[in-house]
């Protein structure tokens, strides 16, 4: 995380479809955990999501790394039910193995998930953490067993929420003794209580922005293939490259065109 005070994370790949923008004049009253049950990157948690009409605030990786995928102002459907989502920031943890291990995860992750448990639930007003309180976990709103070894009981839940209110404790002595004027916190309309800072200013931006460019991104992609390779589908160039769209047409446009000409060219004899 780039900024826990802040809630700045360490990268932003933004979802394109599956959340709902504002979150329904409701503020947000607790956190609820997830894991991924897969070994996911934040690119490839994206990818999922895609194709799979879910999604959630952020991922953190196995190695920690902390992404943001739904802004916090909006409602990420990860709850199964849109009351929750509406009032609640959800975290997907990755596992570090599959089924056959059991679904571990790394302490890093399981560390850095605390911790940024912690800085929602004081960015926010929430308390320190407490599970069943202002932390929830994915299998007390639908039929999973989400998130596994994160939820009460599993061999996580001790070290998460740990780590969760130790680090609270830390955030909470150091915002009470650096914020002065221009970092206090402002109410907007709507309830949600919010920190204007640089991050919110410049998620405002790219949350305006971002859809456009995933759209032109997708287009781009369409035209010239998966990183500009072409589609194998539409066959080869005389150098064995595959075609983009606009080759193809030109090919076929080409190959019309040379069609035409034989076709006169009976009709002439």
């Amino acid at each position: 995380m780039k900024n826990w005070l802040t809630l700045e994370p360490d990268r932003v790949k933004l979802m394109n479809k599956h959340y709902t923008k504002g979150r329904g004049g409701n503020k947000v009253e607790c956190v609820v955990v997830h894991h991924n049950a897969g070994v996911l990157s934040i690119d490839q948690i994206w990818q999922v999501w895609q194709t799979r009409a879910a999604s959630a605030h952020y991922q953190v990786q196995s190695d920690g790394v902390i992404g943001q995928l739904v802004w916090d102002r909006d409602t990420a459907w990860h709850a199964a039910n849109q009351y929750t989502n509406q009032r609640s920031i959800g975290i997907e943890v990755s596992n570090s193995a599959g089924p056959n291990a059991g679904w571990p995860i790394t302490d890093t992750a399981i560390r850095e998930a605390g911790r940024l448990i912690a800085a929602v639930c004081l960015y926010y007003g929430l308390g320190r953490p407490v599970s069943g309180d202002n932390v929830r976990y994915h299998r007390e709103f639908t039929s999973t067993t989400c998130p596994y070894h994160l939820a009460p009981g599993g061999k996580y839940n001790a070290a998460l929420i740990g780590e969760a209110q130790r680090f609270y404790d830390e955030l909470k002595a150091k915002k009470n003794g650096t914020t002065t004027g221009r970092h206090a916190k402002k109410t907007p309309a709507g309830g949600s209580s919010v920190m204007l800072t640089a991050k919110y200013f410049t998620d405002f931006i790219k949350g305006f922005f971002g859809p456009q460019i995933d759209a032109l991104q997708d287009v781009w992609t369409q035209l010239r293939g998966p990183s500009g390779g072409g589609w194998p589908q539409l066959g080869k160039n005389k150098a064995g490259q595959n075609l983009t769209l606009v080759d193809a047409v030109a090919a076929l446009r080409h190959d019309v065109a040379d069609l035409t000409r034989k076709i006169d060219n009976l009709g002439g004899k």
